[in-house]
């Protein structure tokens, strides 16, 4: 029963249109057709760029939030980020944390499904094969494949994916991706502020 609910939910949450995240010009470089927005100083290049998920399942922007991140490390020395340093914070205060790739794996593979093959069969009236279909739930590589791993960067090394959060609410306005990152024991904090169009 609970998986019936859940399967229910996805369904309603994958009628749920699309949110499109329009980058705003706060000290960053902005393309607002191809919706990047990009910080930079002599240590770290942080690009974000929103609605650019192209692997599948297609429609993962119905159920959840993929943001491409990618750090380039531009100084002598180590660049750290974990998965703690980077949220969202929308315009009344909510925060979203990333969800894990593996999460959103087994949310979107929790179906229903129906079993049909071949199989033999017996009894004193008949005998022979009937058809039995088996059921065998989708998978998502592309959704751990392409998401961002949390670590190191080393100098002149790049380090890029998708991160994944929660859509925030309708009637929200604005939010704004926090990315904090540590390079010679100092923490550092880049904000990227975004419109929210539906």
């Amino acid at each position: 029963m609970r998986r019936l609910l859940f399967f229910i939910l996805v369904l309603i949450l994958g009628c749920a249109p699309t949110v499109k995240l329009v980058p705003l010009e706060d000290g960053l470089t902005v393309d607002k057709e191809k919706l990047t927005a990009i910080y930079k100083d002599k240590d770290v290049q942080i690009l974000v760029k929103t609605h650019a998920w192209i692997y599948s399942p297609s429609d993962l922007p119905y159920y959840v939030l993929p943001i491409y991140l990618e750090i380039r490390n531009l100084s002598t020395k180590d660049i750290y980020i974990e998965r703690k340093d980077i949220h969202l914070i929308d315009d009344a205060n909510h925060q979203y944390n990333p969800i894990p790739p593996s999460d959103i794996t087994s949310m979107l593979t929790t179906s229903i499904g129906l079993s049909f093959g071949i199989s033999y069969y017996s009894s004193p009236y008949w005998f022979g094969y009937y058809p039995y279909y088996p059921y065998y739930p989708p998978s998502y590589p592309d959704i751990v494949n392409n998401a961002f791993l949390f670590g190191s960067v080393e100098p002149g090394a790049i380090l890029k994916g998708f991160v994944y959060f929660q859509k925030p609410p309708n009637y929200q306005k604005r939010v704004i991706l926090r990315v904090e990152y540590r390079i010679d024991n100092e923490t550092k904090k880049v904000s990227f502020p975004f419109e929210v169009q539906k």
